[in-house]
Formats: C-alpha cells, sequence, structure tokens
C-alpha cells in the first residue's frame, strides 16, 4: 500500500477532507474567481456577469455566489488587491527634495499606475451611480490623489486656487486618460505633454 505524503495526511483525515485543506481549496477558489473578474474588465468588459467570471475562473457558477454574496464584495476585493500591488507605488519617498521635481515624478508615476489599472478606474467611474461602495471608493481615490498633491506644493500654492486647480487637473487621471486614450499618445508621450503642462503652470508662481 502507497504510503500518504505528508501534503496529503495534512489534506485527508479518514477519507474526508481536513479543515486545513477545505480551505485552502475555497482561498485558491476564491482567488481565481477575482482574478477572473479583474481580467474580464481589464480585456474591456466594465461589468462581467457571474456566469462570465464562473467560466473564466473554471469554478461552477455557485462557488462565485458562494465566496461573494454581491458585486460589491467582489469590488471590495478588487480594490484592496489593487491597493496591495500599486499602493508603495505611489507612496514611496520622492528622489527631488524639490517640489517642482516631485511634481514630475508624482506624474511619472501616476502614468506607470494609470497604465496598469486604468480599466479599473473606468469601471469604477461607470458603476459607482449604482454602487455606494464604488462611490465610496471613487470620492476616496479623489480625495487620496489631492492630498497627495497637496503634501508636495507649499502653503502658498496651494492658497493660489487657480494654479493649484491647475496643477491637479495637470496630474489627473482624467487627463492622463484624454491623451492615452482619446489621443493616442503612448504613456511616454502623455508622461511628457503632462510634465509639460505642471512645469508652464510651476513656472507662474514666484515661491
Amino acid at each position: 500500500m502507497a504510503k500518504l505524503t505528508a501534503a496529503t495526511r495534512t489534506d485527508t483525515v479518514k477519507g474526508k477532507l481536513h479543515p486545513d485543506g477545505r480551505r485552502q481549496r475555497s482561498q485558491a477558489s476564491r482567488a481565481k474567481i477575482v482574478t477572473a473578474f479583474m481580467e474580464l474588465i481589464e480585456s474591456g468588459d466594465p461589468s462581467p456577469s457571474a456566469a462570465r467570471v464562473a467560466e473564466r475562473a473554471g469554478v461552477g457558477l455557485r462557488s462565485v455566489f458562494r465566496h461573494f454574496d454581491d458585486m460589491d464584495s467582489l469590488y471590495a476585493e478588487i480594490d484592496k488587491t489593487l491597493n496591495t500591488q500599486w499602493g508603495p507605488v505611489l507612496s514611496k519617498p520622492y528622489e527631488s527634495s524639490d517640489w517642482r521635481e516631485q511634481l514630475i515624478e508624482l506624474v511619472e508615476r501616476r502614468a506607470k499606475v494609470n497604465e496598469a489599472i486604468y480599466p479599473h478606474r473606468i469601471m469604477t467611474s461607470l458603476a459607482r451611480f449604482r454602487s455606494e461602495l464604488l462611490m465610496s471608493n471613487y470620492k476616496r481615490l479623489l480625495k487620496y490623489e489631492k492630498d497627495a498633491l497637496g503634501a508636495i506644493l507649499p502653503k502658498s500654492v496651494q492658497k493660489d486656487k487657480q494654479r493649484s486647480r491647475a496643477i491637479l487637473l495637470a496630474t489627473s487621471f482624467d487627463s492622463w486618460r484624454l491623451f492615452r486614450q482619446d489621443e493616442g499618445m503612448s504613456n511616454k508621450q502623455v508622461i511628457a505633454t503632462m510634465s509639460q503642462m505642471v512645469r508652464d503652470v510651476v513656472a507662474q508662481i514666484d515661491d
């Protein structure tokens, strides 16, 4: 008779799946569902059905509903995943000590992140009116971006509402999307254009 391997002993007790084994399989199925949902969004479907998600994940339709009671719980998991992946890129210390150069670093970082997550941001923008969670996430992200800019700009610049708002627009996702998608520019070209916009505004500031 073949002996049970350590992994098999862990997962099997008297012919039944060990609780730890069930938990691992459940976590694996949950991860597959989240990955499938994200992949479908990234492939151009801003609102994939549960059936499409199940098919893409290779799990049963019941498994999708067992792991996620509603769409908001799935959106929350995706938000958590994206924050884990890209939060450190946006929040790492700036290399320059000059606030003007930090703005250019900010443009470059956001462009890098936008390139990776723009389908999810567009999905959030479209679906936020039918989801309180997505509306909350949308407002939180806008506040985060505004606060990140405020952490760079000197107080005297922040008080100049017109120019500080011009910088906010020049570094925004909406500006990036306009150039990257509507204008069909490369991400490198977008960075150059947005950086020039920032420099043009900053050049008018005496500080």
